[in-house]
């Protein structure tokens, strides 16, 4: 009964502040901080190395661009190219980008009674796809030799990766907002089998991942 309470008054304030300098389009800009770790699967009859996870830490850039209707708002977001290594066997190494679309809901928390500053949560899901490649890969992780055909630096996969965030910001009449938000992201990088499809190696990212972000609503 309270948490509804709780949530029927957020909502109604949300309402009851509302204005038009929060409706419009807007784009903006985060910077990450990642702690991802890779786990490599393989199925099939010929293995030598069993199943593993690799950890990376590093950052991240992210553009971004999207609408905003008061209290919701949708983006699409992309990063910069970013390597990860196996920084365990070092025997891996894969180029990724993410490319995808979030919705947010942005209840509001606080806002001045001269309606200069508000700062409002941040609940929100995305989805999107992995671009990725793997840069290079070390035959020790099996032993099918030369029927290995690993992924070349051209051949680029699109797949799916999905997640939520959770966060606070502060938003400014004059348009400006920045925010502070925890992001968790898991999906599919990349996957290969040898030529007569006996064998299958998969990379699968999770990550979490803590951004500071700032944005312009026009």
């Amino acid at each position: 009964m309270i948490k509804k309470i709780a949530l029927a008054t957020t909502l109604l304030s949300s309402l009851v502040y509302a204005d038009m300098s929060e409706k419009g389009f807007f784009i903006g800009a985060d910077l990450s901080y990642y702690d991802a770790q890779i786990a490599y699967s393989k199925k099939g009859t010929i293995i030598t190395t069993a199943n593993y996870k690799t950890d990376n830490k590093f950052s991240s850039f992210s553009l971004k661009a999207g609408y905003q209707y008061y209290f919701t708002r949708i983006y699409l977001r992309v990063n910069n190219n970013t390597r990860l290594k196996d920084s365990n066997k070092k025997r891996f190494g894969i180029k990724t980008q993410v490319v995808e679309l979030n919705t947010d809901y942005l209840p509001l928390f606080f806002k001045n009674n001269d309606n200069f500053f508000m700062l409002k949560g941040i609940v929100g899901v995305g989805v999107g796809a992995n671009r990725s490649s793997l840069r290079y890969y070390d035959s020790r992780l099996d032993s099918i030799g030369k029927n290995v055909s690993p992924i070349l630096d051209k051949n680029i996969q699109w797949l799916m990766e999905y997640g939520g965030q959770l966060g606070v910001i502060g938003a400014f009449d004059f348009g400006l907002s920045v925010e502070f938000t925890y992001r968790y992201r898991s999906g599919l990088m990349t996957q290969f089998t040898n030529k007569d499809n006996s064998y299958q190696a998969t990379f699968n990212l999770d990550s979490s991942e803590i951004y500071f972000g700032a944005n312009y609503i026009f």
